[in-house]
């Protein structure tokens, strides 16, 4: 996935082939991610509902307002400023389920989050970028509940219909790699998709580039630092878990609900944003196995 990135920076035309694709592979890849769905193990955490809630408040409300409070009296360049508090405010990445296995983590526990936050961030997201924040995004709340609404309900009906009529629950057990191998090739297309223009853009603005990057590795690794203390009453895995999920959050699924709303600055933090998502996982795997163990 981190090769995807690095692939369409490197090479423009592919990314450009692959950009007209970016929608379509992020309905696929949350459409996978909820296919993928194991229902006993989400009703076991369904059955805790003010963790669950907690933890969602947490993630799409507390956050947010947490950048905000961070950010606002930086001076940070307009489109910087509202890249960070949109990825504060954004539901978890559905890949961050594949990345918690990877890393040893409770992925029952992302998969809880997955489903409740992707049901009320339609409302938290709005409300709080347009009305509480105050940020001027160029879209009133309810085109951009709608946008946001449309956006997961496709993928959550596409799951639906394939659980219920299409493939029988033993088979998806039977294939599960073969799916989630499925969702990181359309995570790759993503991937190479978004850089599209990137290479250009660094050219014409390399600080706000190297700024971008250096506020977005600094945002993911404080957002999990701060949500694994506030959880580890739970446990060190479960409050790992949690802060894997706070600071890995679906950029991809702001940006293409704001696409054609976006200054080139946002849509440039959208795509930076992405870098330490797909690259920290790997550095950070040594640390999570020695925090698990101890």
């Amino acid at each position: 996935m981190a090769g995807g990135l690095v692939t369409g920076i490197v090479f423009q035309p592919v990314a450009e082939l692959f950009r007209p694709y970016i929608l379509h592979s992020i309905v696929i890849i949350l459409a996978i991610a909820m296919i993928r769905l194991d229902v006993a193990r989400l009703r076991a955490y369904a059955r805790r509902p003010a963790i669950l809630g907690a933890i969602v408040a947490v993630n799409l409300v507390a956050t947010p307002v947490f950048m905000w409070l961070i950010v606002s009296p930086l001076g940070a360049p307009a489109g910087l400023e509202q890249g960070l508090i949109l990825m504060a405010a954004a539901p978890m990445v559905s890949s961050a389920i594949a990345m918690a296995t990877i890393l040893e983590l409770d992925s029952a526990l992302t998969v809880a989050v997955l489903v409740t936050s992707y049901a009320f961030v339609p409302l938290t997201l709005p409300a709080l970028s347009l009305w509480l924040l105050g940020l001027d995004l160029g879209v009133g709340f309810f085109e951009l509940f709608a946008r946001l609404f449309a956006t997961i309900a496709g993928p959550a009906a596409i799951a639906f219909v394939i659980r219920r009529w299409v493939v029988r629950p033993e088979i998806m057990a039977r294939n599960a790699r073969a799916i989630d191998g499925l969702g990181v090739v359309f995570i790759i297309v993503f991937c190479l998709g978004i850089v599209a223009g990137l290479q250009a853009f660094a050219i014409k603005k390399p600080d706000y580039v190297v700024l971008t990057l250096a506020a977005a590795f600094a945002a993911n690794i404080g957002l999990q630092i701060l949500g694994t203390i506030l959880f580890l009453k739970m446990g060190r895995r479960e409050a790992l878990t949690v802060g894997l999920v706070t600071g890995n959050t679906n950029l991809g699924l702001v940006m293409v609900t704001l696409a054609d709303k976006a200054s080139p600055d946002l849509i440039a933090y959208f795509v930076l944003g992405q870098v330490p998502m797909y690259f920290l996982p790997v550095l950070a795997l040594p640390v999570y196995r020695r925090l698990l163990r101890t």
